[in-house]
């Protein structure tokens, strides 16, 4: 398949007329100028960019987004559980599920890290959807086992080895500390050195597992951090009850992180974790304003993510765009010296750093060999040194044309 239009390779450089050949769902061929045949998409007016990858939202939660005016805990209490409790029919997990891969499909996020609900069904329910649109995925269970209705502590694990083509990975996902006891974290972190496969029959044939990605909350919110000192009262922070339980690794997204003490990122950092920040969301529940340059101070990976349902834009460059404006925030309120991302630095998060932080090395870019997960866009303004500004600032769905998914247009 040949795809033409101006290719955005370095979101430094103005993009320049092209076009790509496509192959077993790769890019095979990438040159300047005419294509050879006519293209199946694109034009020499289109503009075609890496698909976008959101390293934190809920898809059970797709369908509550705006409900406003509560804090974390009492949202939780009051319009999460009841959400998910709702999956706990099968028909409904399958239905919503799908949904919520054709509404990222539709805002251009073809890859994502996301918990689901602690039904072992819902695994089931977002590995059909992934089989109808492949996004490319890591998403588990949430478990839990205290401080949540009774219905939703289910905590079997779906035993289910990762997808053939590689689309979606099963994770860990501990909802956050206050809703898991230490048996629970101590059970995950055992899992987690056990990683991949599930199967009793694969681990008795002495199979090796494959390293898992453990996805978590930390340190959203005021409350949730008192909470947690009254319910873990012998552990020095928040962030060491997690490292106790062996769930610190170069494969745990940690999402928010609003509230952490130098020692803590020092720990983050010494682990080697992502730290996943969720700006619309935490403004959203007015649960504080991340830190960027404790963050960079301490060299910790970073990636950004949706938080949807408490984050209310699916698109990334609007959440890119929340970034860069709590960063202005931060540096007119509270730290004149606090970082604010330029443009290039938000967009690079939403492609090839967030694909990089969730292991999908050959995503988030357009280059010989990387994955076929693109877009296709037609803009109302010029192709010029504002370009990605203008993206961010301005974005609208509208803008995408063709949406290409593992090599196919979908």
């Amino acid at each position: 398949m040949i795809l033409q239009g101006r290719l955005l390779i370095d979101p430094k450089q103005i993009p320049k007329e092209g076009w790509l050949r496509i192959e077993n769902g790769h890019i095979a061929e990438i040159e300047q100028g005419s294509p050879p045949k006519e293209p199946e998409a694109g034009s020499r007016d289109a503009m075609i960019c890496p698909g976008f990858v959101d390293a934190h939202l809920h898809p059970p939660q797709f369908d509550v987004m705006g409900c406003d005016r509560l804090e974390l805990l009492d949202w939780l209490d009051r319009v999460i559980y009841p959400a998910e409790t709702r999956w706990s029919d099968k028909a409904f997990a399958e239905t919503h599920a799908l949904d919520s891969h054709r509404r990222m499909l539709a805002a251009g996020t073809l890859g994502y890290a996301g918990f689901l609900t602690s039904h072992e069904h819902s695994v089931m329910a977002i590995t059909k959807a992934a089989q109808q649109i492949p996004l490319r995925a890591l998403a588990g269970q949430v478990l839990m086992d205290r401080h949540a209705p009774e219905e939703l502590l289910e905590n079997r694990i779906a035993r289910l080895a990762r997808s053939e083509k590689g689309r979606l990975d099963c994770t860990l996902n501990p909802r956050f500390a206050p809703a898991c006891s230490d048996d629970l974290l101590a059970d995950t972190g055992r899992r987690l050195g056990e990683g991949f496969p599930f199967s009793f029959k694969q681990r008795e044939a002495g199979e090796k597992g494959t390293e898992l990605f453990m996805q978590t909350h930390l340190a959203e919110s005021r409350a949730e951090c008192d909470l947690v000192r009254e319910l873990f009262p012998d552990d020095e922070h928040y962030t060491g009850i997690y490292d106790r339980h062996g769930l610190l690794t170069n494969r745990t997204l940690l999402a928010h992180c609003v509230h952490l003490a130098d020692d803590e990122w020092e720990l983050i950092a010494a682990r080697n974790c992502v730290v996943v920040h969720c700006p619309g969301a935490n403004t959203f529940l007015q649960s504080g304003v991340f830190d960027l340059n404790k963050a960079r101070a301490h060299g910790v990976r970073l990636a950004l993510g949706s938080d949807v349902g408490a984050g209310c834009d699916l698109a990334m460059p609007r959440v890119a765009r929340a970034m860069i404006e709590v960063a202005k925030l931060r540096r007119m309120t509270i730290d004149p010296s606090a970082h604010v991302p330029t443009s290039v630095e938000a967009w690079n998060l939403i492609t090839r750093h967030n694909a990089q932080a969730l292991g999908f090395h050959d995503m988030g870019r357009i280059e010989k060999g990387a994955s076929a997960d693109l877009l296709i866009l037609r803009l109302p303004f010029a192709c010029d040194a504002h370009l990605i500004g203008r993206l961010i600032h301005t974005w609208r769905d509208e803008y995408i044309t063709h949406r290409v998914l593992n090599g196919r247009i979908a």
